[in-house]
């Protein structure tokens, strides 16, 4: 008989302790090889997230509080300033910050690094995400480079466009919501001379690739022409579009008096082309660099409030000040235009980001 002695017994257990510990390390590896992210972002009834579908309700509510401002850029240019992670000329002036932030997405299609305006996509990314968390919208243009008739070029760089839609979340997988103008009409870009089903059914197309590729934080706007609203032969695509927008710039040697009157017209035209559309309606607007200092106050305010858009958005400021690239007065510019601006900022009709609650919300929710 062979009698097992105590410290091979010990051993043997020791042994068989590393084998469990040696598998359950295994399966453990295993898993967070497949584990992936946790996100947070829950998915609506409509194909869009949660937060984005709130925003598609509440874009038409909102304009019964007041008009929503904002500004191209607004918290990530300025005069004299780029790419600060808590600026803006507007807080420099009234200690807030914009409601709406507008950036221009043309670039990323071709892998490019910095967009139409020499700002790097990275800090686009950014702020997008900075801004949303801190409850303010988000709005975004895509002027899509030619390509020359071939639509599996477009579908590709549409395809570009989505993946960086989608990267725009935060630390929980969360994405920002995003008010998308597909090719907005400039006057200038290539698709501005196509004929109206041409360009509806360039939309189209391209509003369907987006969904296709579940860009699933994307409202969708459109951008009508002054020369349209004046003609009355808007042709909106057949697509579902939740915000229509009309851009009225204007340089700094403009005819200040033919702006205000151009003002005055279009927007009762815009506003009657949203409500057939079942949409909103929105201005983008500004004279480069202020040569009214009275310009908020006699001209704006008067003609938008007439009006129940659901948001302006302001010109971008950028550059050095003698270059006077500026559509809302930066810290160090005269102190009357200062003043000027002050009074909208003050007037109730107005909302800026500190008082813009609940935009991503279900307000219809019951709660306990």
């Amino acid at each position: 008989m062979v009698v097992a002695h105590r410290g091979d017994s010990h051993a043997k257990r020791n042994e068989m302790k590393k084998l469990v510990l040696l598998f359950v390390a295994a399966l453990a590896l295993a898993a967070c090889g497949n584990h992936k992210k946790t996100s947070y972002d829950e998915m609506g009834s409509n194909g869009l997230t949660t937060r984005t579908e709130n925003l598609k309700t509440n874009l038409r509510t909102y304009v019964n509080r007041g008009i929503m401002m904002g500004q191209q850029y607004g918290t990530l240019q300025g005069v004299g300033w780029q790419s600060d992670s808590d600026r803006s000329d507007l807080q420099g002036i009234c200690a807030d910050r914009p409601a709406v932030n507008g950036y221009e997405l043309c670039g990323i299609e071709r892998g490019q690094k910095t967009n139409a305006d020499g700002l790097p996509f990275a800090d686009i990314r950014r702020d997008v995400v900075q801004h949303f968390r801190r409850g303010g919208l988000v709005t975004m243009t895509w002027t899509a480079p030619d390509p020359h008739g071939s639509d599996d070029q477009l579908k590709a760089w549409t395809a570009k466009v989505a993946q960086f839609l989608a990267s725009l979340q935060d630390a929980y997988g969360i994405k920002a919501p995003v008010v998308l103008f597909i090719c907005p009409l400039d006057g200038h870009s290539w698709y501005t001379r196509l004929s109206k089903s041409d360009y509806a059914r360039l939309y189209q197309q391209t509003a369907g690739w987006l969904k296709d590729d579940e860009a699933v934080n994307v409202l969708l706007g459109y951008s009508a022409t002054p020369a349209d609203l004046q003609q009355h032969s808007v042709q909106m695509p057949d697509a579902d579009i939740d915000v229509v927008n009309l851009t009225l710039m204007a340089e700094q040697s403009a005819d200040t008096a033919a702006y205000a009157r151009q003002l005055n017209t279009l927007l009762p035209l815009l506003a009657q082309t949203a409500q057939q559309a079942n949409a909103v309606p929105a201005l983008t607007t500004g004279i480069e660099g202020l040569p009214l200092c009275d310009y908020f106050s006699r001209l704006l305010m008067p003609a938008v409030s007439r009006q129940r858009l659901a948001y302006v958005l302001l010109g971008r400021n950028h550059g050095e000040p003698k270059q006077q690239h500026f559509c809302v007065p930066y810290p160090g510019c005269p102190n009357e235009k200062i003043q000027d601006f002050m009074n909208l900022y003050n007037h109730d009709g107005f909302i800026f980001l500190n008082h813009l609650n609940g935009l991503y919300l279900n307000h219809n929710e019951k709660r306990d």
